[in-house]
């Protein structure tokens, strides 16, 4: 029996699988999912399978590849070890954002300033991890989590837009101001009754009246009380307006719209899309993709959504897609300029297509068959 599987059998109570990015791969982790890619020294397709574990000559084959990263069994030590920096990012975030939106909703003492500097401190962190590898595409299931509630939505908004302002090149003030207001934007939310939040069917007339006065709610609180500035304030207030008017609360268009709250309306959008929700089921990311596309110079920023597609990856490496040819293959590789068309093998096959080839172009992705549960993954930014 392979060592991995016999480690496997062994830890089986306390085995995850983890999303690792290429450059955190460490020798001795166990695949939990098969590899295929192209190996440029011997110019010949290769194929690790499940349950092989990486040494460092095969983790040089991996990298050299361009492969993003590979799908891991490991325990619970290991995966302190991998994670535990990233982990305790997103944890001082969701508790930052817990914290703050318990004290709005206590109207005799309502949010601190230590509040939001322990917010604005945590973005800056997140800036720091996401500036460190500039290159990275976004892969939405890194980032989020399927017991899905509006702390865990505000931190996959803010982690989205902070990729779309690196890339769009906005200052370290910018983007400190940009992923303050992604944590905070949806915090009026906690003034809305459950009953609403959570209803699965179509809200009335009357209760989405209710809903779209969330953002008022937040951003007047913390503009009542001196804690954000106006940049800030108009990011939150802002982010369900759209360019051609027909948002809210205030009904602005084009460049009435504040930079950061076309930024947030983008990402909040597409985790919307993508979230668990009570009235419907998450949808897949690519779909959520060609809905947002459809709004460009809409409802979107054209300058912003362009940004968006290039920091976005809806079909994470090592996913089996099922291709509109009939055949199924496994993603290689993510192409920054054409997020819905990666570069992909052809299971039990050498075959190898880049969708993004204009020869290929008759070739779509119609599905995700084979997909690590999100709920099983962690962030590795």
């Amino acid at each position: 029996m392979h060592s991995c599987v016999r480690d496997y059998f062994r830890f089986k109570e306390a085995t995850f699988i983890v999303f690792v990015k290429s450059e955190d791969i460490l020798p001795g982790m166990c695949l939990a999912r098969n590899v295929n890619f192209y190996d440029i020294t011997t110019k010949q397709a290769q194929h690790f399978e499940a349950g092989r574990k990486l040494t460092d000559v095969a983790i040089t084959q991996l990298r050299s590849a361009g492969i993003d990263g590979v799908y891991v069994d490991t325990v619970r030590s290991e995966l302190r070890m991998i994670s535990s920096i990233n982990q305790e990012i997103r944890s001082e975030a969701i508790s930052g954002i817990h914290h703050l939106a318990d004290n709005f909703m206590k109207s005799d003492k309502g949010v601190q300033k230590e509040d939001v500097d322990e917010i604005s401190d945590t973005t800056q962190k997140l800036i720091n991890s996401l500036s460190s590898k500039k290159d990275i595409l976004v892969n939405i299931a890194d980032i989020k989590m399927y017991d899905d509630y509006t702390y865990h939505h505000s931190l996959s908004v803010a982690i989205m837009a902070l990729a779309i302002g690196i890339e769009l090149g906005f200052t370290n003030q910018m983007l400190n101001e940009l992923g303050t207001a992604g944590l905070l934007h949806d915090i009026g939310k906690v003034s809305v009754p459950i009953e609403i939040i959570t209803k699965p069917g179509r809200l009335t007339n009357e209760e989405f009246d209710i809903v779209k006065m969330h953002p008022v709610y937040a951003a007047q609180h913390l503009k009542e009380r001196h804690l954000v500035n106006e940049n800030i304030y108009n990011g939150i207030i802002q982010h369900h307006e759209k360019i051609d008017g027909t948002g809210y609360p205030m009904r602005l268009s084009g460049t009435q719209i504040h930079p950061y709250a076309r930024i947030l309306a983008v990402a909040d959008v597409y985790d919307a899309l993508t979230s668990n929700r009570p009235y419907r089921t998450p949808n897949p990311p690519n779909e959520a993709i060609e809905y947002i596309m459809a709004g460009m110079g809409t409802h979107f920023d054209e300058k912003v959504l362009r940004a968006f597609l290039r920091k976005v990856a809806p079909f994470p490496t090592g996913s089996v897609v099922q291709l509109s040819n009939g055949e199924r293959a496994s993603v290689m590789k993510n192409l920054p300029d054409s997020p819905l068309r990666p570069h992909v093998m052809v299971l039990d096959s050498t075959k190898t297509y880049n969708l993004a080839d204009p020869e290929n172009y008759n070739i779509v992705i119609t599905g995700i068959i084979d997909n690590v549960s999100e709920n099983q993954q962690l962030i590795n930014m």
